[in-house]
């Protein structure tokens, strides 16, 4: 099998349905950016390596939301229960650890920027799924999850940004 099709040289390229769509279509975009921050999340994993499961985890939940966005089937693929619970729990712990006030300038060390990337590319693609949600369904969920997603990569970003190494 070849990665080059030449498929997309005018273009379009193909949904998980095998429907033809433009490369700036909205479901397009959607799942780039979810690409992206999968890849930015695993330079992060090997960045921070105490942090690296957690990290993978998030990333197959990632791979998850791109399935659920890119099915037009009606059949959709959910982020398992319990998931938004170890994302919020993250957040909590971390919270009781860091003594959060104000804005931060993202730069106490390369890991805590590195974090704060992931936390943006999250940011973003929690609004390109809303604009997907216009015209396509998706759950309230999968949006609950990036939003909290990005909360928790802020406190990550503020943990291992108080770490000396």
């Amino acid at each position: 099998m070849s990665v080059t099709t030449k498929g997309g040289d005018k273009g379009q390229t193909s949904l998980f349905s095998g429907e033809r769509v433009n490369k700036d279509d909205i479901r397009i975009e959607s799942l780039g950016t979810g690409d992206e921050l999968v890849s930015n999340l695993g330079e992060l994993k090997f960045i921070v390596p105490n942090y690296a499961q957690m990290i993978e985890r998030i990333q197959k939940n990632i791979f998850t939301v791109n399935s659920h966005c890119a099915d037009t089937s009606g059949e959709k693929f959910m982020i398992a229960d319990g998931e938004l619970e170890f994302l919020e729990e993250f957040i909590r712990n971390g919270e009781k650890q860091l003594n959060l006030k104000g804005f931060i300038i993202p730069s106490e060390n390369i890991r805590a920027a590195k974090a704060d990337i992931c936390r943006t590319v999250c940011r973003r693609f929690e609004r390109r799924l809303i604009s997907l949600s216009a015209c396509a369904n998706v759950d309230a969920a999968v949006i609950k999850y990036i939003n909290r997603l990005s909360d928790g990569l802020y406190i990550l970003a503020r943990l291992v940004g108080k770490e000396n190494q």
